[in-house]
């Protein structure tokens, strides 16, 4: 859609047909540089990352906060920019673990954890 920008110049040519070359370049010219100029502002637009919606959390941390019932969609609740989210992992996560937010499915979260989470000392075996 964005490459329609780039038929201005067609467009433009029969304004050749209408005015003297005196008249008629200059109008062509910049005609063309102001389609030029549009697109590379468009490109520009559309290689930007989504700033809004699920896609915009991806890359980003998140907390753990709760872990759902095993019949639940998702596995655990997670808190990313102040939002609550579903989310699913293969590894077993812990409350207040920091995750890292891989990818997006559906409006559930896939994430992965930062940092290895430290064993917890046993009880059992102290003398």
């Amino acid at each position: 859609m964005c490459h329609l920008i780039l038929l201005m110049p067609l467009l433009a040519l029969p304004i050749f047909w209408f005015m003297p070359l005196d008249f008629a370049i200059p109008i062509y010219a910049v005609i063309v540089l102001i389609s030029g100029l549009s697109y590379r502002l468009i490109r520009k637009a559309m290689k930007k990352r989504p700033e809004t919606g699920a896609e915009s959390l991806i890359g980003t941390e998140a907390e753990v906060v709760s872990r759902l019932k095993p019949g639940d969609h998702a596995q655990y609740l997670v808190r990313s920019q102040g939002e609550l989210w579903s989310a699913k992992s293969h590894n077993v996560l812990h409350l207040g673990e920091r995750v890292n937010i891989g990818a997006v499915d559906g409006i559930t979260l896939i994430v992965k954890r930062i940092h290895p989470y430290p064993k917890q000392p046993s009880a059992a075996g102290t003398n």
